[in-house]
């Protein structure tokens, strides 16, 4: 059975292990390994991590089939009544069993307890089977977008939306 729950520091490394683990098997194709290893040191660095568990509005959260398999990170955005889902990632060998869909409507209740009536995200236009899940769960494009993450490295995204 799988359990989604509150991570804690004491969860960050096996999110930050999950993390390089699932980029290394999705990635490759869709963005360079230099820029893999590059936005794994600026997305899964313990400080930037502990920022979901200490913010309020933010969140991280584990889905745990007696091990961690997945997670999912979201934060309030600037914009009104929005928050953001920044990470969703399940572990290769466990797609396919609802377990981003659950880590999504995770993160929906949390934004709605927030007070938060829309959930976007970002997503890189040539990640086809995220896109589809994303529109599985009743994401909408909203806009495309290219964002400059430095050391001559850019998102190439679709913005997607979701009202709650």
């Amino acid at each position: 059975m799988i359990v989604i729950d509150a991570a804690t520091t004491a969860d960050l490394p096996a999110v930050q292990a999950l993390a390089r683990r699932i980029w290394h098997a999705h990635y490759p194709g869709i963005i360079t390994v230099e820029q893999i290893e590059y936005m794994l040191a600026r997305g899964y660095d313990t400080a930037t991590l502990t920022r979901f568990l200490e913010t309020p509005g933010a969140g991280l959260a584990v889905a745990r089939d007696a091990e961690p398999i997945g997670f999912a990170a979201w934060y309030r955005t600037e914009a009104p009544s929005t928050s953001k889902l920044d990470k969703l990632y399940v572990a290769i060998e466990h797609h396919g069993r609802g377990i981003g869909r659950q880590l999504i409507e995770h993160v929906e209740q949390a934004a709605r307890d927030d007070g938060s009536n829309c959930l976007v995200l970002n997503v890189a236009k040539r990640n086809q089977a995220s896109i589809a899940l994303y529109r599985h769960c009743g994401f909408a494009m909203r806009e495309e977008v290219v964002i400059d993450i430095g050391n001559g490295y850019v998102m190439d995204d679709y913005v997607m939306a979701k009202a709650l």
